[in-house]
């Protein structure tokens, strides 16, 4: 059974196996990331939209579920400034290993762009409402893959101590 991890400080490079931290650095006017909607893939475009959330995470939540996209990046990035928490995991033999998995809190005025493939949570926040631009390719008929937990994980204690473990 997996049990859940400490909520680490989400950096770069911790979070580099999974996605890329989206947040300006320098002191340019600009800060350019790379990501993979360029990449042709027939029967996909890429769609961009306004996801809103109106209640922040819960005691009584359960991770039960984690989701994937395998012909795209997936961008989150916020547009009213709240925290939010990312979940991700390895694979194993094309589901979620739970065993595996990774709990950041994206501090305020910070985004996440999960690669392709990479096992995530769905969206939750610790302040709402929220809303947050969504950026990834769709139109094919496994944009989305979710895969159900064998066994649900209680979010409760991000609730109730929000310590963030520095690395």
């Amino acid at each position: 059974m997996a049990s859940l991890p400490a909520l680490t400080e989400l950096t770069d490079e911790i979070f580099a196996p999974y996605g890329k931290v989206i947040h300006h650095k320098g002191l340019g006017k600009r800060h350019y990331f790379e990501t993979d909607f360029s990449e042709e893939v027939a029967g996909a475009h890429v769609k961009t939209w306004v996801s809103r959330i109106m209640a922040p995470l819960r005691r009584d939540e359960t991770l039960t579920c984690m989701e994937r996209h395998p012909h795209t990046d997936q961008m989150f990035a916020p547009l009213s400034g709240q925290r939010f928490l990312v979940m991700v995991c390895d694979d194993r033999d094309g589901q979620p290993a739970p065993d595996t998995l990774r709990a950041f809190c994206a501090p305020s005025g910070t985004g996440v762009l999960f690669h392709r493939n990479v096992w995530h949570a769905g969206m939750r926040t610790f302040d709402a409402p929220a809303e947050f631009i969504v950026t990834m390719k769709t139109g094919l008929p496994d944009d989305d893959v979710f895969a159900t937990l064998e066994t649900p994980i209680p979010l409760a204690p991000y609730v109730d101590d929000m310590t963030i473990e520095v690395l």
